[in-house]
């Protein structure tokens, strides 16, 4: 439960991927900083209507009541792909991977997006709340998520604003950082991504197993070389990697401030954390 202190001082969250109340309670016993990944996919699979508002707030309130008082991080829906609605046709396509997925996806469904950005400044009130953008592209993908919060907080006129990060899980995206940095508050690493996109290699598929290597080291520059380009912005890691004791010391050494990872593996990083330095010759 004590900070996770560098040996030269600085100081790095530790957060929790979760999908449901059980996660957030063994997650806040394992010590987490907070909650750095909440997907809102569970909530709309499997479901033959989408839900109200009023449905994805309580369902948001009940994963995330354990942890209030501490900083969260929600993604917007992330869907497409491997991940299909069933109550929306969803066109076919021959390479979902590189079709409509996440923010993509969103901007095709904007009543989507709307009920979410409704639902999510209502939770704002209650507890410190970050909004993650899955599959930005481009700068304009987050110009249009920004101006539906803009939108959505016009109608609400909430007490507080949530902040808005982009989920860096493209080669263009880490290209972009400065341009994309202009819409956001903070920046998070979707790694597994990141290198399915790098090294053109599915994740899901066996075949290529060998490709999908999350620790090479031109994984490790795009990471650093979005330090360079941001070097003021905060940035994470929401990934497999981030729970990677191997991996920990370079994440930290480009740039990486906060790891968020699964609840039981939260004490290990932690320990991992406080025997790197933050910088080579810190």
């Amino acid at each position: 439960h004590k900070s996770a202190l560098t040996r030269d001082g600085t100081q790095i969250a530790v957060l929790a991927n979760v999908g449901d109340a059980e996660d957030t309670r063994i997650a806040i016993e394992n010590g987490m900083d907070g909650v750095g990944l909440y997907r809102l996919e569970q909530i709309y699979l499997g479901r033959q209507h989408p839900p109200s508002t009023a449905e994805l707030l309580d369902a948001m309130q009940t994963t995330l009541q354990p942890a209030k008082g501490l900083p969260v991080y929600v993604r917007l829906l992330d869907v497409g792909a491997d991940k299909p609605l069933p109550f929306i046709d969803m066109p076919r396509e021959q390479n979902p991977s590189l079709g409509q997925r996440g923010i993509r996806f969103l901007m095709q469904y904007p009543e989507l997006l709307q009920t979410q950005m409704d639902a999510l400044l209502q939770l704002s009130s209650d507890f410190d709340l970050h909004i993650l953008v899955p599959m930005v592209t481009l700068p304009s993908d987050m110009a249009a998520v920004e101006e539906a919060l803009k939108d959505a907080t016009s109608r609400a006129r909430p007490s507080k604003n949530p902040k808005l990060g982009a989920m860096i899980e493209t080669p263009v995206a880490a290209l972009s950082a400065a341009d994309i940095s202009k819409h956001a508050s903070f920046l998070s690493f979707g790694t597994n991504d990141l290198t399915q996109y790098s090294f053109a290699a599915d994740r899901e598929n066996p075949s290529v197993d060998a490709y999908f290597d999350d620790a090479h080291d031109a994984i490790f520059r795009l990471i650093g070389m979005v330090h360079e380009d941001v070097p003021d912005m905060p940035l994470s890691v929401c990934g497999e990697l981030a729970g990677r004791s191997d991996a920990t010391s370079r994440l930290l050494e480009c740039g990486i401030t906060s790891l968020s990872v699964v609840p039981l593996s939260i004490p290990a990083v932690k320990e991992v954390v406080r025997d790197c330095r933050r910088t080579p010759n810190g």
